[in-house]
């Protein structure tokens, strides 16, 4: 499955294709729209989208959200498992008021963990076993909510609530263990992190200052990693070692004003980047960070590359979607579960419209893959809302 892509297509179905444009195929089908979909005198089935798919961790099974085509629409939402093969489809999950928002696989493909809204605008976090379809359990309720699995797929560790009465635990999801709780009193930062077995989180102090600390699953053995003035965003470098710390000095979800890179033992703390950025991913095969900045006055985005000593390479200009904006928005949690990287670092996909000089605007929003080796730009892959590629 290495350089795979599954994406939302213009259709709103589920698709798959190669980094480099081969092997297109539709996992799913709008049926209301086939010729033969009913019997005659019978009424056509009901019109369905789908959003913010997923790759299982062994790339065998794509899990996504089916909705209704109509986004104002009356009707459940399910969670869905489509096998990559194209033969198996299983309904493992009935939202009924609630809206689905993500979900993301534990790391042994044995079961979910989905993130959902109620009417009242709180947040659910769910979780769903693989083998028993339609029974889920739900983890923990509150809001914001930011969660990750831990490296053994059995343990959660869930950031909820503000500074005022947040906290980070960590959770049995089979419902066996004991709470721990590593931080009463966390600070800015959205999703705890998992390095070489140890929890990443930020402990708040006071006004804007935190502390990065990482310990054992129960807050034992803590050991400081960085201090910090600001909204901070940690992310794994995807080598078991180093974490990317990014800061916003504002504290309210502006610009990250600087990315560093630091070794969990050592300590070696490295600046990478000092361009305010909106999101930053960390690339292992290239060892070189990928961010976007936004550009205010003409209203885009932009992706660059750089390494560590090395000046930036712009790369490309973009207007995103509105899922790739949510993405984006929410890197440091999504980056976890659905990667934009090819997993050997060759190629970044991202979803809009270029605002290159050559560009057509008038075809609406494409899936692009950029060959981060080649000279040319993002390459059309297919017209579509949100894209992400096979972990292995």
């Amino acid at each position: 499955m290495a350089g795979r892509v599954v994406l939302i297509g213009e259709d709103r179905q589920v698709h798959l294709i190669d980094c480099d444009g081969g092997r297109p195929q539709a996992l799913t089908v709008d049926w209301s729209k086939q010729l033969m979909a009913s019997r005659w005198g019978e009424p056509a089935p009901p019109s369905t989208a789908w959003i913010w798919p997923v790759w299982s961790p062994d790339g065998v099974w794509v899990a996504a959200f089916e909705i209704p085509y109509d986004d104002d629409a009356a009707g459940p939402a399910q969670l869905q498992l489509l096998s990559t093969d194209g033969v198996r489809q299983v309904a493992l999950f009935t939202l009924t008021d609630e809206a689905p928002l993500y979900a993301a696989w534990s790391p042994d493909g044995s079961r979910l963990a989905v993130l959902t809204q109620p009417t009242d605008g709180s947040l659910n976090l769910h979780h769903v076993a693989v083998d028993r379809p339609g029974v889920s359990r739900v983890l923990e309720q509150g809001a914001p909510l930011f969660f990750s699995w831990a490296p053994e797929g059995q343990q959660i560790s869930v950031h909820v609530g503000g500074r005022r009465a947040g906290r980070v635990i960590v959770r049995d999801a089979l419902g066996d263990g004991a709470d721990l709780t590593p931080s009463a009193s966390p600070g800015l930062y959205c999703a705890p992190i998992w390095i070489g077995g140890r929890l990443v989180f930020v402990e708040g102090q006071s006004g804007l200052r935190g502390v990065v600390l990482s310990a054992n699953a129960d807050g034992s053995d803590p050991r400081e990693v960085a201090r910090l003035v600001g909204l901070a965003a940690i992310t794994p470098a995807f080598d078991g070692e180093r974490l990317l710390l990014g800061v916003a000095q504002d504290g309210e979800g502006g610009a990250y004003d600087t990315v560093r890179l630091i070794h969990l033992s050592s300590g070696e703390d490295v600046l990478v980047n000092d361009e305010p950025c909106l999101a930053f991913f960390w690339s292992a095969a290239r060892q070189s960070l990928l961010y976007v900045r936004v550009d205010r006055d003409r209203g885009h985005l932009s992706w660059h590359e750089r390494r560590v000593g090395a000046p930036p390479r712009a790369l490309c200009r973009f207007i995103p979607t509105r899922e790739m904006l949510f993405h984006l928005h929410y890197f440091d949690q999504l980056s976890l579960t659905h990667p934009l990287l090819s997993a050997d670092g060759a190629t970044l996909v991202f979803a809009g419209t270029l605002v290159e000089d050559d560009a057509d605007p008038s075809g609406g929003p494409q899936i692009y893959a950029l060959d981060l080796d080649g000279e040319e730009g993002p390459r059309p892959l297919a017209a579509g809302a949100y894209a992400c590629v096979c972990p292995r």
